[in-house]
């Protein structure tokens, strides 16, 4: 039965990166109506740029969010320059585009971190000491990215429900036509 809860435990922590990404692929094909395939790229992209920042001696916070401020504004960049001009074609341009864009990310990064694995350094922002909790051993990693996972969805959730923000978000993505017409920015969105 410890084994048990320990794969159980384990998979939590797994589980929750998981829900990330699923969470992150949702969002945007509820708002756009495309599945991007270049999205495990973009933040296999930003990771990379984590990993330099910190390489290059910035602390970890200040490079977390240096990175995501530069993930958003590259992100915005691409759906402005590459993905906009596309919009109104049909769908299967668009879904070539993405994995254009898919191959192109993986070859640019193949090219400026030369294709090798690199791990963070140790200056993580949770410990890998674990606790006991009757037989099963715990990190306080696991613990961590659980927790912010649903400190992720929590805020989110805060968002789309209770912000103004977040029903023009909800709007554009349901009617983005109704949405113009009582001034929401479709685009924006």
């Amino acid at each position: 039965m410890t084994e048990f809860l320990q794969q159980v435990a384990s998979g939590l922590s797994s589980g929750a990166i998981y829900a990330s990404l699923a969470l992150a692929i949702v969002i945007i094909y509820r708002s756009t109506g495309i599945v991007n395939f270049a999205q495990g790229e973009m933040a296999t992209f930003a990771a990379f740029i984590a990993w330099t920042l910190i390489d290059h001696g910035l602390g970890y916070w200040p490079s977390f969010a240096l990175t995501l401020l530069i993930a958003f504004l590259g992100g915005a960049a691409l759906q402005r320059l590459v993905i906009r001009p596309v919009e109104r074609r049909p769908a299967l341009t668009i879904v070539i585009l993405t994995i254009g864009l898919f191959i192109f990310l993986g070859g640019l990064m193949n090219w400026i971190w030369k294709a090798e694995v690199r791990s963070f350094p140790p200056n993580r922002p949770f410990s890998t000491n674990t606790i006991d909790l009757g037989g099963v051993a715990i990190s306080y990693q696991d613990i961590g990215i659980v927790g912010a996972t649903l400190g992720i969805v929590a805020l989110l959730w805060v968002l789309f429900q209770k912000t103004k923000l977040g029903l023009a978000l909800r709007a554009s993505a349901v009617d983005p036509a109704s949405s113009r017409l009582v001034g929401v920015r479709v685009g924006w969105m």
